[in-house]
């Protein structure tokens, strides 16, 4: 019985190693499309009130990789519910957006966020022109730097003792590629020495 818990104190000493090898140098972190498709379904049903009597609600979001632009496509069903008159409007959007990193707070977000085609009916009548490139600009902006992932505790603390404070966010084939690297330092700039006279 001791040589067993011994045997297995070894193998977890040994995993425990790995595991911590594995967090020492925490460079890289690459989200399928799959994981990226969990991670922005988690978010949804989206709702918020703009101007005070419009409630508009994203919901159902599918995504697709779009690499050779850098971007992620993005369709969601919208609906809204203006609260003056009591009227109901649905509809889609397609929009596509970058992604960018946040090191205060180790987050993955939406960046330059662009409506693409909007969809909205009211009682039968598909809306059009200034009211459809009004919603466009109000999704835009209810969007963009939207929070789709947050770097995990271990992570973080693994990064900090490796002075990786800075990261660069890719769209490939492969999903999304977080390369994090140490932010450059400042050169240090002293005052230029005056002109001889």
């Amino acid at each position: 019985m001791q040589a067993f818990l011994c045997r297995l104190a070894l193998v977890l000493a040994a995993l425990l190693a790995s595991a911590c090898a594995g967090l020492d140098s925490p460079r890289e972190l690459t989200l399928s499309q799959a994981d990226l498709q969990t991670l922005i379904e988690r978010q949804f049903p989206r709702e918020r009130r703009v101007f005070e009597f419009v409630d508009v609600s994203l919901a159902r979001p599918s995504i697709r990789l779009a690499p050779e632009r850098n971007r992620i496509v993005t369709e969601l069903d919208l609906s809204a519910f203006e609260r003056l008159s009591g009227k109901s409007m649905r509809g889609s959007l397609a929009l596509d957006h970058a992604l960018r990193y946040e090191p205060s707070d180790a987050t993955v977000r939406l960046a330059q966020v662009r409506v693409n085609d909007m969809k909205l009916e009211v009682g039968g009548t598909t809306l059009s022109g200034q009211t459809a490139r009004l919603g466009a600009l109000l999704t835009e902006r209810l969007l963009d730097d939207f929070v789709i992932y947050q770097v995990s505790d271990s992570r973080r603390e693994a990064m900090r003792r490796a002075g990786l404070n800075a990261a660069t966010v890719a769209v490939t084939s492969r999903g999304i590629e977080v390369r994090f690297s140490e932010r450059p330092r400042r050169a240090e700039t002293g005052r230029a020495a005056p002109p001889p006279l």
